[in-house]
């Protein structure tokens, strides 16, 4: 008898050594180093690739255009979120349920019931990063994440403040007389300083903002003093991205979507990039 319950102690620790050794596995890979888990993946992930072909074109809409639409352009973890992902794109934000394969992250139903697959970066020095292949489309479609280092309340806000910062970063100064010989900085926060009347702006990512449909880039330009001060304008980059023109935006039917036109040159700028 004694011998019996020998046996079944050992087979039982035998049991438990090898639900634990699997687990370890799942979370380590060949290498030994740490893989993806939700403590190496939380945090608010951005969209990188989009943003940089923002920046090289000057231009939200040729990034979108000359290249592809991000499934989303953040993405954020949260071991308060259980087994879901939080997912911004910029119109909404929404859950997907994930699970995770060593390095490989699914995101399950992300389109039309198919999934789309993570691959985090474990190996690599310094800052982390993820790679989305999205299958779900005719063609794959690859980007780069990385994750924000902001403290911002959500994924998307993380985003803009980047996007911000490689589309509208530098100091801007007036070619047009009025404006006084103070620098203009639009800031990664959002923020105008030193243009007369308003002192906030969005960059337009997707959505009813696109006024114009593919005619032109849009801000919309805010005092945050006054409230509903909101006003659509175009924006447009020269050829190397040191000059700034903002068009005003002419509403031709109110009653329809999308039915505004490009009106004059309200602002243009010398823009001085930043340094980094």
């Amino acid at each position: 008898m004694y011998s019996k319950y020998l046996l079944f102690a050992v087979l039982a620790l035998s049991f438990v050594a090898c639900k634990q050794d699997n687990k370890q596995k799942e979370s380590v890979g060949s290498s030994g180093q740490p893989t993806a888990n939700i403590t190496h993946l939380t945090g608010n992930w951005i969209a990188m690739d989009f943003i940089s072909r923002a920046s090289d074109n000057g231009s939200v809409l040729k990034g979108m255009n000359n290249s592809h639409i991000p499934y989303a352009f953040a993405i954020s973890f949260d071991e308060s979120y259980g087994d879901s992902v939080m997912c911004y794109n910029g119109m909404e934000s929404y859950k997907l349920a994930y699970s995770i394969r060593v390095d490989t992250i699914e995101l399950k139903g992300a389109r039309q019931g198919k999934s789309i697959f993570l691959v985090y970066d474990s190996q690599g020095q310094g800052q982390k990063e993820i790679t989305m292949f999205d299958g779900t489309m005719a063609k794959t479609q690859i980007d780069r994440f990385i994750r924000s280092s902001a403290q911002t309340r959500d994924g998307y806000l993380a985003f803009q403040m980047a996007l911000n910062h490689n589309l509208f970063g530098g100091q801007f100064t007036s070619l047009k007389k009025g404006l006084g010989k103070d620098p203009i900085q639009f800031t990664p926060f959002g923020s105008i300083q030193n243009l007369p009347g308003y002192d906030r702006f969005e960059l337009c990512t997707a959505g009813d903002c696109f006024v114009t449909g593919d005619g032109i880039d849009v801000m919309t330009l805010s005092n945050s003093k006054q409230q509903d001060s909101g006003k659509f304008f175009g924006y447009r980059y020269g050829i190397d991205n040191d000059t700034l023109t903002i068009y005003n935006l002419i509403n031709e039917n109110p009653d329809e979507k999308g039915a505004y036109t490009i009106g004059g040159v309200v602002y243009q700028f010398l823009r001085k990039k930043p340094e980094y």
